[in-house]
């Protein structure tokens, strides 16, 4: 729990959400966040008067690949092995 962070939820723009607008071809689907900014970044971007971050797909993104990676697919992993579990 001290690694997850609750968000306010967003209008994104990912295109396959329009699986699930199809009745007859309904698909369930799930948006999954994983943060990838090194900490200190984001903690300085919060200053009064920083720059924001660059966003996911601005050329300037600059993710932690190690922990970012290693991060989502255990993740990833236990969420789908609990959904496998029901």
């Amino acid at each position: 729990d001290q690694n997850v962070e609750m968000v306010d939820p967003t209008m994104g723009g990912e295109d396959f959400s329009e699986y699930s607008l199809l009745p007859e071809h309904s698909v369930p689907a799930v948006d999954f966040h994983v943060g990838a900014v090194d900490p200190a970044k984001i903690a300085e971007s919060k200053k009064p008067g920083a720059s924001p971050l660059p966003s996911l797909h601005s050329s300037k993104f600059a993710p932690v690949p190690e922990p970012t990676i290693r991060t989502g697919m255990v993740a990833m992993t236990a969420a789908v092995l609990d959904l496998m579990k029901k």
